[in-house]
This record gives C-alpha cells, structure tokens and sequence, in this order.
C-alpha cells in the first residue's frame, strides 16, 4: 500500500489546501484580516474528511461532513450530497485571487479556491470561511526546525564562513520547504509511543493514532518515545529522512470524531495527561511532546514510500532538540 511519493516539500498534494476564517469590519463589511485555522482552536474541523478521487477531468478531491446531521458519516465517495463538495485536486490557478497568508510566522502567497465552496464551509462552521490553495508556492522552515535551515547553516564551523559568503549557492544545502504543515515536511510517530499513550486512559481505551496526523507510523522502537532523539534514518530504496524539532501537541488530541467537541470519555483528558510529565522541550514549555518533524532530500523526489517498507536508523542524538536552538549545533551522534 501506497502512503505516498515525495515531492519538493514532503509528500506530493499533502496539505496543500487551508482553511481560512474572514474577520470583516462590522460597519464596512471590509475584511480586516485573514485567520489561519487550526484544529486545535476549531476541533469541529475533525468533521470534514477528504477523499482523493478519479473524476472526469483528473482528481478531485471530495470533503465529506461527518459531523451528526448526516445520516451517512462513513459514505466517503462521491454521491452528490448535500453533505459533501468537490474541487480539483490542483486547481487552476488562473483567474482565481491571491491571498499572502501566515503560518507560524511563515508566509506564502495562496489562492480563494472560490464562492461555491467557501458558502458550504461557512454554512457549517458558522462564520465565514474561506478554502484557500497553495499552488506552486511553498513556506520556509523557520528557526531551528530544519537540518538545513538557516540557523543551523549560520552554526556551521567559521573558519569556512569567508569561503561559504563568496560560494554560498555551491556550499550551502537547500534550505527545506513545507507547505501547510506546521513545521516540518513529515510528523513520524511510533507506535510504541501510541501503545504508552493509550496505558494512561481508563476502561481500556486505545489512543485514536489518527489524532496525532502522522505522516509516517513506525513500528518496532525499543522504548516508547525513543524517536525524541533520532536523527536520521534511512528506508527501503535508499530513501533517507533527517529529523528536525520534536511536536508540540495541542487541543487537537482531545477531539472526538463523531461530535466535534473534545471527548466526553477519558481520551479527552489526554492532553492533560501527557502536559505531566511530556513538556520536555527546553524551548517550548506550554505544552507537550509528541512525535517528531522528518524532511527528505530533493535527491529522493519522485520516490515513494509505502506500508510495511524497513526503516533502518542510523543516527541518533545524545540530548532532544530544543526550539530556538540550532538542531546541529546541539548533535551528538551516537551508534545506532
């Protein structure tokens, strides 16, 4: 099973799509300002899944509300309901406004996807809500995110810093792009870390791994939150990940599917859960850890990644990495 091929900024057409909610002057009805949404701040947004398709003109991309007002929540494929919409997996561009938006700091120029989509969104969210579509653009990896981001260039020995200021296309590693991930091209969880997680709930209750949004779930680490310190690993085919900042998790995980609000049972107490004794981010302290940013090499672009291939790790850090702080100034590698 195919989980996907990589593009120039992680996984092709992963999250190339955001949700924009519209503040507007309530005398001129002028927009103020676009607000970036998020899960952890709208957790109703967990009722809207998506769906690639075939669709006579290439692939579409079907949203299906699941929220309580549908009587078919698990009927995901194209129906022409009233509960579902679709839009081309990569619309044209041509024609449609430009937005510049920010994420975390890190802006992008994207496009309003339209009207006909935005009155279905806002029709369920209760404010006005735009969808809006990165296209070619991408965003930089801010801070100490990214093995090759400008910070952990800027650490590199000085004695070749002259050398580097005159060469710098020649010697400086591309620095990595995302498009609306938060921060990091990939979120790799393990599954070892998941199972921990899920002995903290009552009743027997197994943490839902999707609330998480991995990208990649591995299998087989020798401790639960092992992956705090890889550093690289490589998987079938030659393909090699470097890892970048840990996940600082929010309300997102509390979420319960079927209602849109935070869980009623214990699942919704496990943030609370893990805040005791998960903050370990030295440069993050407002919430817990979960999991960690990965990013591939152009080098590896058009490969593909699928269910079951071997991940071997080949290098690991001494010490988590800490928001704010070069990610290579801090490695220590150690044998695998």
């Amino acid at each position: 099973m195919v989980i996907g091929k990589i593009g120039s900024q992680g996984f092709e057409d992963d999250r190339t799509f955001c949700l924009q909610k519209v503040h507007r002057d309530p005398e001129t009805g002028d927009v103020k300002r676009y607000e970036t949404m998020y899960s952890g701040f709208h957790l109703q947004m967990a009722l809207f899944k998506q769906l690639v398709e075939d669709g006579s003109e290439g692939k579409m991309l079907t949203i299906t509300r699941t929220g309580q007002e549908n009587p078919k929540p698990n009927q995901l494929t194209w129906t022409e309901s009233e509960y579902q919409i679709q839009v081309p997996l990569r619309p044209d561009v041509k024609g449609l406004k430009k937005l510049r938006l920010d994420l975390h700091g890190s802006g992008t120029d994207t496009y309003d996807v339209g009207d006909t989509v935005s009155a279905w969104l806002t029709k369920y969210m209760g404010f006005e809500t735009r969808l809006v579509y990165i296209g070619q653009h991408s965003r930089v990896v801010l801070g100490s995110g990214a093995p090759n981001g400008d910070m952990a260039y800027a650490k590199r020995s000085p004695f070749t810093a002259p050398v580097r200021r005159l060469l710098p296309s020649m010697l400086k590693a591309p620095t990595e792009r995302i498009t609306f991930q938060d921060i990091g091209q990939y979120l790799v969880v393990t599954k070892e870390s998941n199972d921990e997680v899920s002995s903290r709930l009552a009743d027997g209750t197994d943490m839902d791994i999707t609330k998480f949004r991995p990208n990649i779930v591995v299998s087989g680490a020798p401790a639960a939150y092992d992956e705090d310190y890889w550093a690289e690993m490589v998987l079938s085919g030659g393909i090699k990940m470097k890892f970048g900042g840990t996940c600082w998790r929010c309300q997102a995980i509390t979420v319960d599917y079927k209602t849109g609000r935070r869980a009623e049972d214990d699942s919704g107490m496990v943030w609370k859960k893990l805040a005791k004794d998960r903050i370990v981010d030295k440069g993050w302290k407002y919430g817990p850890v979960f999991g960690k940013y990965s990013y591939t090499s152009l080098a590896d672009k058009g490969k593909t990644i699928r269910v079951g291939d071997n991940v071997t790790l080949t290098k690991r850090t001494k010490e988590r990495p800490v928001f704010g702080k070069s990610t290579l100034e801090r490695m220590t590698w150690l044998p695998c």
